[in-house]
């Protein structure tokens, strides 16, 4: 089981490659509900960390496409998937793709109207400075929009089942303005800057 959770975290080889296309397919309702807690047409430099398989960032574009849509991810399995996926968009630089760690992120201060992780803190190896860099990327009143399903929450970060204990940790790392929502086994914390 170690080896599967840790494709979750960074897919490699063969399985990894399989791994993030059944990702496109699989998390298609999360993305779906994930995205429509945004007005997509109001954000114009979007960040989805932790792309795999890239359906996000196909979403975005099918709804938004004066958007400039960058991507990071540990694995270089995930970028091949969604480049793919993606390719007419990445041919003509509306989509940005690159490995990089959420932690450590090469981007400018307040470059960002929205950043999104769907189904992927749960992986972040540092998951309070990782919160810390979205928010110094996102402008002023950007939005970051945390998605998961709450079982993945309870396994991967048992500390956070209680969704108040992750609000306080995105106040502590300068989100003080955050809606929590639930819809079945989802949960969305939008966090305003």
């Amino acid at each position: 089981m170690n080896y599967l959770s840790s494709q979750g975290a960074n897919p490699t080889g063969f399985v990894g490659s399989v791994v993030t296309k059944i990702w496109s397919n699989y998390f298609r309702d999360l993305s779906e509900w994930t995205l429509a807690s945004v007005d997509l047409d109001e954000q114009h430099t979007i960040l989805d960390v932790g792309f795999g398989g890239g359906a996000n960032i196909k979403y975005i574009k099918e709804h938004n496409n004066e958007s400039i849509v960058y991507g990071i991810d540990v694995s270089e399995e995930a970028v091949k998937t969604a480049t793919d996926l993606n390719r007419k968009y990445v041919d003509s630089g509306e989509v940005i793709l690159t490995i990089n760690d959420v932690a450590y992120m090469q981007f400018e201060d307040e470059l960002f109207d929205l950043v999104v992780a769907t189904q992927t803190h749960i992986y972040w190896e540092e998951l309070e400075k990782g919160l810390s860099e979205c928010y110094r990327v996102l402008k002023h009143n950007g939005t970051l929009l945390i998605t998961s399903e709450i079982d993945k929450i309870e396994y991967h970060l048992p500390e956070y089942k209680n969704p108040n204990d992750f609000v306080s940790l995105l106040g502590a790392t300068g989100f003080t303005d955050v809606n929590v929502k639930t819809s079945n086994n989802y949960v969305a914390f939008i966090c305003k800057k």
